[in-house]
């Protein structure tokens, strides 16, 4: 999940989790000091604690791993889905929408209402009338940048 209102970037002692220039909600794994407040305060359960001993990267991954692409896994901090920033930033596709092997998953720029899977671009805010897309739990005001659409009945 990803939320324009967080509550988990309120309450962050330290300030590992934050938003990038891009509005998105990302951990600094380096800062993080494993105090679950995050996790308390996402009503969505979109965070997870690493309890024990990661499988470790070489160092030179170690040395490469930002927020953006936290590619090592420390033991005692909290993660989440960064959507692949890093691969948004170089607009390629997260690795899940990618690999969906169904093509359900769709990613995209709100401000340029356009949503892509591998096979399509589509119009975002067309697609969301059409279909009816609603945002799940909506209602708490944490303005989640997540959309669902409902199943077809074909």
């Amino acid at each position: 999940m990803n939320c324009q209102n967080a509550p988990c970037v309120k309450v962050c002692p330290v300030g590992a989790t934050f938003y990038d220039e891009e509005g998105v909600v990302l951990i600094d794994n380096e800062l993080c000091i494993g105090c679950r407040y995050c996790m308390a305060a996402c009503p969505y359960g979109a965070r997870y604690f690493n309890w024990g001993d990661p499988n470790q990267a070489s160092d030179q991954a170690i040395a490469e791993s930002t927020p953006e692409f936290a590619n090592t896994h420390l033991k005692g901090v909290v993660e989440k889905c960064d959507f692949c920033a890093h691969l948004a930033r170089d607009g390629t596709l997260p690795s899940c929408v990618a690999a969906c092997p169904n093509s359900v998953l769709y990613y995209g720029d709100l401000a340029e209402d356009a949503v892509s899977n591998p096979n399509e671009t589509i119009s975002f805010s067309e697609t969301l009338k059409r279909k009816h897309g609603y945002r799940f739990w909506e209602e708490l005001g944490t303005e989640p940048r997540v959309y669902y659409l409902p199943p077809r009945r074909d």
